[in-house]
């Protein structure tokens, strides 16, 4: 393997989600005015969403924690929207009151910037790209600096890179300067603090046109993605954003509360008796890890018997959140439904109206989803929406596995063996996809 000239040493107990984030959303979007006029181009709305959301779901997605929101133009705006947190996400603002370029936008950040390296987002670009292994990549490289590539067929509309076989920069030129490959810089990056320490102080500085060409040949490469790829930045790329994220939904785990994640507890009312199962937060961690996005869907007829209150309800919740992120775990959304099996409502299992509202809230598709719980109601559920359903020994579900009419698609022990049993089928899938 040829050696990069310069190649640094990372401290390995460095995780995905200690990594500090910015996220450069301060553009003018002159060009995107025609169809955007009252807002900054991070706000542009798709899908009923501001664009910017999709981002922050990526991050998310990818246990991320914290990240540094580079405001310019309009950037009150996008505070107004997303305020100092979002999901899992802690945000925070760096706001520049003229237009100082995508480097320029990063040192004003520094103060906010501290882990090494840190990950570097365009905000009106979005890869589709698979990030933790971006970073394991870039960290077992020793790269001082790492691009996000991927290949398009009309690569001069965006900067184009070269590399050599062991994925060293070798050339670097930003859109309207040549075209030296297919391979594009989709403006997702992963930056040492060394490079941070390298911005130049003038006022306006651009990281394409300014630094990045500073450090081919001293640890700058390219990492490559076959993710899908879409810029917003003119009218013609916006109008195909609508149809771009109705093709790249991520794939979601629906799970039970109680016998699934916590142990079972009749009409649990006190946020202290709450026991998670042993080894469900290390799966539900591995899940996160493979891309899964979260959610748990709990009938809490409790509410309705008159046993405890929505209130004392979204206390037990809370605390069940704050017992998984701190074991690094974070949910993408929790609902429940308050009625007695009497009361005729469709949001009680085996009623999907809460799988209908999650799908539609999170954008994914029920059908593609995998539902696991211990109760036949968890698994009619999946089945009404077509949904891969798992059933697991905890809790209520020993009993209900002996029910030879349950119907699941596979009885596992626990959250762990489920687990398993995806992990497997997503390596099988990704195998039939790539011909492998």
């Amino acid at each position: 393997m040829p050696p990069i000239a310069e190649t640094r040493s990372f401290d390995t107990s460095i995780k995905m989600s200690d990594l500090a984030v910015a996220v450069l959303v301060g553009g003018l979007g002159t060009r995107l005015r025609p169809v955007v006029a009252d807002r900054p181009k991070g706000l542009a709305e798709i899908r009923g969403r501001p664009f910017l959301a999709y981002l922050l779901d990526q991050l998310a997605a990818a246990g991320l924690r914290h990240a540094v929101l580079c405001t310019g133009y309009l950037g009150e705006k996008i505070y107004d929207t997303f305020g100092g947190s979002y999901r899992s996400l802690q945000l925070s603002y760096s706001r520049e009151q003229e237009p100082v370029g995508t480097a320029g936008a990063l040192r004003l950040a520094l103060p906010y910037l501290q882990s090494d390296p840190v990950l570097v987002m365009n905000g009106d670009s979005y890869c589709a790209a698979d990030l933790k292994s971006f970073f394991q990549w870039h960290c077992d490289r020793g790269a001082m600096a790492s691009l996000l590539l991927t290949r398009v067929r009309q690569s001069e509309r965006y900067g184009s890179v070269k590399l050599d076989s062991d994925g060293a920069v070798l050339e670097f030129r930003e859109k309207k300067q040549g075209v030296v490959s297919d391979l594009i810089n989709v403006g997702v990056y992963l930056l040492s603090q060394a490079v941070l320490a390298s911005l130049p102080q003038q006022k306006k500085v651009s990281l394409e046109y300014d630094v990045f060409r500073q450090w081919i040949g001293r640890g700058l490469c390219g990492y490559q993605t076959d993710g899908a790829f879409l810029d917003i930045g003119t009218p013609e790329d916006f109008l195909r954003a609508d149809q771009f994220f109705s093709s790249i939904k991520r794939k979601f785990v629906v799970l039970d509360r109680d016998g699934t994640i916590i142990e079972e507890c009749s009409y649990l009312s006190d946020p202290e008796h709450i026991k998670l199962i042993p080894g469900a937060t290390q799966a539900l961690r591995e899940l996160r890890e493979m891309g899964f996005g979260l959610v748990v869907i709990t009938n809490q007829s409790g509410v309705g018997r008159g046993f405890f209150d929505e209130g004392r309800l979204r206390e037990i919740h809370e605390r069940m959140r704050q017992m998984l992120e701190a074991e690094g775990v974070w949910l993408d959304g929790l609902y429940f439904c308050p009625h007695k099996p009497d009361d005729g409502c469709s949001c009680r299992k085996p009623g999907v109206s809460l799988m209908e509202k999650a799908s539609t809230e999170l954008s994914f598709d029920p059908q593609a989803s995998i539902v696991i719980g211990d109760k036949g109601s968890d698994i009619e559920m999946g089945r009404r929406v077509r949904a891969t359903t798992f059933l697991v020994r905890t809790g209520y579900g020993a009993q209900v596995a002996t029910n030879s009419s349950v119907g699941a698609d596979y009885i596992v022990n626990d959250l762990r063996a489920a687990v398993q049993t995806i992990r497997r089928l997503s390596a099988i899938e990704r195998s039939e996809v790539h011909g492998d």
